[in-house]
């Protein structure tokens, strides 16, 4: 029967002599790179000749296998990959498990569901630990550190980055190492550090490189122009764009092309080019609709209709932004719903529509204050420890060097593991110099931190002796809101944030953003200095 099913197969798919070949055990081996490369593929034929061989490994690959192939050839076969994790499970094959579990977090990505897809990679981690598959186990931390961005966790994405890179370079994985390093940059876009993000970008490209990749090195290029871009850089930016736009445009990968215009358009769009950056929209929206590319969709839309804004063409702008909203709100994507919001609130109050504008903005608000954006500059400065870029910058180097010379490779070998050594030697004397002067560094801030303390303590002291006092009368000629003089009352009588916010009945973050216009408003730097001057006026 099977002889019949590969026939029907062959004619369908238009397959080689060589895409299906007999094992030694006479059990039908399935080519699936041969499959890869072809258009219109037979998904359920495939299926068949697979589903009624014995459970094994050999079965539960093919069953992956065949699930990757549908996600080209649509409709997508989850059922396949559920089959295979009941069968990885009831032989308890560890890979396979671990391999089930990550495609289906991949996949709850791509439906936008971002924490579904946390909780598949994650409960992956423990059984790809011990695996054989060293890249799934890579691909697995690099779709982890996706969706931590996609959640705004920013500093776990760069922790789940960095470990996949280490294991890439360890076992000289460039393409999983340049997707590391491309992540990592990414993040710290969003934490807006774009110096660091284009180190990590520039790596990323020699790695690519390296490997002869040219789609990839297209990719970097991208991401470089969009970090020279956010520094307002804009010769640079327009520059790595137009690189990127070449090499996708010889590939002809409409796909790339539309989020690199839409890139360029947004460049534009910065530069207050209005009409450049309308250009540039209008080519990518209909490839991304296409695509169903719905996150960058929805953030092209809002941004067309905010230039559509500047230009006073407020039918259009409603009509981009909304659509771009609705979109935002099918995938829940909070970037988006913030940028929406704050648009459609701007649009309604320069068209003299001031009600709804305040309730577009308290929209904006929500949203904004739901994202949880960590930025811990000491965390992440100490996983950059895992990743010393001067070293990962010469290994590469010493790998091109490598594959140019391909001759006396042992007389290399030892010279590396000699400069290694030496290297290994100097940063762990740089090191334990470094944490002297940290502690020393430590010891000072302490000795100051006590002091503020002592301060602070005094201070609370003697409002609770007087009873506080109340500023609320005496503050209008600052512009405090009713809210901020509140939050200042509760400082002047010596109440922590947390407190603050318990009695106020709203967040710390609330109560944090207050202050901090308390701050700005009084031109203090922080509560003591906000105390004492509510006090002498």
């Amino acid at each position: 029967m099977y002889k019949y099913l590969l026939l029907i197969l062959m004619i369908v798919s238009c397959e080689d002599n060589n895409s299906i070949k007999n094992s030694s055990n006479n059990q039908e081996t399935i080519d699936y790179d041969f499959f890869r490369s072809q258009k219109d593929v037979n998904i359920d034929s495939l299926y068949q000749i697979v589903v009624n061989t014995k459970n094994d490994t050999i079965k539960v690959n093919d069953l992956i296998s065949i699930f990757r192939l549908s996600i080209r050839n649509k409709p997508i076969r989850t059922d396949v990959l559920d089959e295979a994790l009941e069968i990885s499970k009831e032989i308890d094959y560890q890979t396979g498990i671990g391999n089930c579990l990550s495609k289906k977090g991949v996949n709850a990505r791509y439906e936008h569901q971002y924490l579904k897809s946390l909780k598949f990679h994650k409960e992956a981690l423990p059984y790809f630990k011990n695996s054989w598959d060293i890249k799934a186990r890579i691909r697995n931390l690099n779709a982890l550190g996706v969706t931590y961005r996609r959640l705004n966790l920013e500093e776990q994405a760069v922790k789940f980055h960095l470990e996949a890179l280490e294991l890439s370079e360890k076992n000289n994985f460039v393409k999983s190492a340049a997707i590391a390093l491309n992540g990592t940059g990414n993040a710290y876009i969003s934490l807006k550090k774009y110096d660091d993000a284009i180190k990590y970008f520039r790596l990323a490209l020699k790695w690519h490189k390296l490997d002869d990749n040219e789609r990839g090195v297209g990719y970097d290029y991208s991401n470089m122009g969009e970090a020279f871009m956010y520094k307002q850089q804009y010769d640079s930016s327009f520059y790595y764009q137009s690189k990127a736009l070449e090499i996708a445009n010889k590939s002809k990968n409409i796909n790339d092309i539309a989020i690199i215009q839409s890139a360029m358009g947004l460049m534009f769009q910065k530069e207050q080019e209005w009409q450049k950056a309308l250009e540039y929209y209008f080519k990518s929206i209909p490839v991304l609709e296409k695509n169903q590319n719905k996150r960058l969709l929805s953030f092209t839309l809002i941004n067309t209709g905010i230039i559509y804004t500047e230009l006073q063409d407020f039918n259009k702008a409603k009509s981009y932004i909304d659509s771009g909203l609705q979109l935002s709100s099918e995938i829940l994507s909070k970037d988006n719903l913030v940028l929406g919001y704050k648009a459609l609130s701007d649009l309604l109050e320069l068209d003299g529509q001031y009600s709804e504008s305040l309730a577009n903005y308290k929209s904006m608000v929500v949203y904004r204050d739901s994202i949880f954006n960590i930025q811990s500059d000491n965390n992440i400065v100490a996983m950059n420890i895992k990743f010393d870029s001067d070293k990962k910058d010469e290994k590469i180097n010493r790998l091109n060097l490598e594959r140019e010379i391909n001759k006396d490779r042992n007389i290399i070998l030892f010279l590396s593991l000699g400069l290694l050594f030496v290297i290994s030697v100097f940063s762990f004397i740089f090191n334990r110099m470094k944490i002297k002067n940290n502690n020393m560094v430590i010891d000072h801030l302490r000795s100051q931190i006590n002091g503020y303390l002592g301060q602070i303590s005094h201070l609370e002291d003697k409002d609770v002796k007087s009873g506080g006092f109340n500023v609320s009368d005496k503050l209008s000629k600052y512009g405090l809101s009713t809210r901020e003089k509140e939050v200042l009352d509760c400082i002047g009588q010596g109440m922590k944030n947390q407190e603050i916010a318990d009695k106020m009945f709203v967040s710390l973050s609330t109560i944090k953003t207050h202050t901090q216009n308390i701050y700005d408003k009084l031109e203090v730097r922080n509560r003591i200095e906000a105390a004492r001057k509510a006090q002498v006026i």
